[in-house]
């Protein structure tokens, strides 16, 4: 029988070498598992850890540089090489390369990233890439540190100067909620809060937390909600359009049980639903009333003293 042997480097091989004529190591030379850029750039947020390659930036759970470095070369380099999910990779960070700024940030260093075919794990390949870091503020974080960016505003108003004390104890509950929520998400905060003559106007981060806001009081109070909104720009990372929401609460001037005087006229407050008011009044007659009737200015609605 004829002996067979690798046409590169000359080793026997046997009928089930399945390549090409070449033993698996030199077969692996002339036709490796995937193939690299030498150089990858990335750039990562000073202030949150958040890493980008272009515009979009991106979480990084951990807050660690290292895990920043392997998921950014998984995301922009890796994937584009796995198209069909065939290799499993394994990044390793040479701690002898990294290369420090004097405000001691990592700014280069050398990786080994490793392939396998899942398939067959002797199908194996590696290579050395040289990663180079710019370090800079991502867009939220620079929104923080100017602390006037926002895009929602919710206008809380009382139709007395005299209720504010319930305004400030709305605004203590709602500076706690967002403080938990900027702690999970550092992208709802509040950015401003102004005072007006019958309330107070806050800033809010996202329309997502004005959101989160009005469902939370919701749970807590009545009140009359107006909302409008306008187009103030576009999202290129997720293709929509980003639209500035005002969202007006106008509190109940009562809760249930009181007694309150409209126009001279004296009622208990039965019920309250969740837009809609329960009366009687002296007689015992039972009128049923929108949110909206409470708010008209031409009407003098104030609360008994003897309540």
């Amino acid at each position: 029988m004829p002996r067979k042997f690798c046409a590169i480097c000359g080793k026997d091989i046997d009928d089930n070498t399945p390549h090409f004529g070449m033993c698996l190591e030199c077969y692996l030379e002339e036709h490796p598992l995937f193939e690299l850029d030498k150089l990858f750039h990335i750039n990562v947020c000073l202030d949150c850890g958040r890493y980008s390659k272009k515009e979009n930036w991106f979480d990084n759970t951990s807050g660690d540089i290292d895990e920043a470095i392997k998921d950014a070369l998984q995301r922009f380099l890796l994937k584009s090489v796995n198209k069909g999910n065939l290799i499993e990779f394994e990044i390793e960070l040479n701690e002898n390369s990294f290369n420090y700024s004097n405000k001691d940030l990592l700014v280069s260093l050398d990786v080994k990233i490793m392939g396998w075919l899942k398939e067959n794990q002797s199908i194996f390949y590696e290579e050395e890439v040289a990663v180079r870091i710019d370090y800079e503020l991502c867009k939220n974080c620079t929104n923080l540190r100017g602390g006037m960016y926002f895009l929602s505003i919710l206008q809380i108003r009382v139709s007395n100067p005299l209720n504010f004390d319930i305004i400030d104890t709305i605004i203590d509950e709602i500076y706690a909620y967002v403080e938990k929520k900027f702690q999970k998400d550092d992208r709802q905060y509040i950015s401003k809060l102004v005072e007006h003559k019958n309330g107070v106007d806050l800033l809010l981060s996202t329309n997502e937390l004005m959101n989160y806001i009005v469902s939370y009081l919701r749970s807590k109070y009545y009140f009359e909600l107006k909302r409008t909104k306008k187009l103030v720009g576009r999202d290129k990372q997720k293709g929509r359009n980003l639209y500035r929401l005002k969202n007006l609460i106008r509190l109940l001037p009562f809760k249930k049980n009181d007694t309150v005087i409209i126009n001279d006229d004296i009622y208990h407050v039965e019920s309250i639903s969740k837009n809609k008011v329960i009366l009687r009044d002296h007689l015992d007659n039972r009128l049923i009333k929108n949110f909206t009737y409470f708010f008209n200015e031409k009407m003098n609605i104030k609360l008994r003293d003897d309540n």
